[in-house]
């Protein structure tokens, strides 16, 4: 074995230990307690109403419907969506994210529509539009997914109240298929996830980190032993 040899083993055990050690600490310690944060903020939210939406600045908790105010978009009966095409990485298809369409939505509570800006995000969905197009011998060359919302899907939204009163608006949103309750419980689930996944990646780092130094001994022993 050449000199540089005896070093590969615990090299590449420990090449890919550490950074396994790194994010199981990073899940097993951060993440959980990130999610635990956000799931209390959540709680102590109340479902906002028309007449508590007074407070501007103030973080709002809404639960609602998409209103049929709401213009249908160029993907039909969507009114807004997140679009994912279909693409072949590694000889695997795999659906990537390519572009969002969020204009300003209008979301129907008890006794008021609320205005939702512009350039939130959609975390979870109701609807779905597909399109595909055919190639060669039936392959499908051009396959894409539309994922969002339409008039009527229930909608939870997390967002700052900018504009108080009659005409409140909603900027900075996050817009959900979901309720608090299911979302609180998503956020549990989450979690517990990551506890487990930072536990799962520092065993294997462990174990490949201990491989790493174990190898190095015994390249030590050999080499002191000739």
């Amino acid at each position: 074995m050449g000199k540089w040899d005896r070093w590969l083993v615990p090299g590449v055990l420990a090449l890919v230990g550490v950074p396994f050690l790194i994010t199981g600490g990073v899940l097993w310690a951060v993440v959980p307690r990130s999610v635990a944060n956000h799931a209390k903020e959540v709680a102590r939210l109340p479902v906002a109403t028309a007449a508590t939406l007074n407070e501007r600045g103030a973080p709002v908790l809404l639960e609602g419907r998409v209103s049929d105010r709401n213009p249908v978009s160029d993907r039909p009966p969507l009114v807004a969506y997140n679009e994912y095409h279909r693409v072949r990485r590694d000889d695997e298809w795999k659906w990537e994210h390519e572009r969002s369409y969020n204009p300003t939505l209008w979301v129907q509570i008890p006794g008021k529509e609320v205005e939702i800006a512009a350039g939130y995000s959609l975390q979870s969905t109701a609807s779905q539009v597909e399109e595909g197009r055919d190639g060669p011998l039936g392959s499908v060359a051009d396959h894409r997914s539309y994922e969002g919302f339409k008039v009527s899907d229930r909608v939870l939204v997390l967002g700052t109240l900018s504009v108080a009163g009659d005409y409140p608006v909603i900027n900075e949103a996050k817009i959900g298929f979901e309720t608090k309750e299911a979302y609180l419980a998503s956020l549990e689930q989450d979690q517990a996830i990551a506890c487990w996944m930072g536990l799962l990646f520092s065993i294997l780092g462990s174990l490949l980190t201990l491989g790493a130094g174990l190898a190095v001994y015994l390249s030590w022993r050999s080499a002191i032993t000739r």
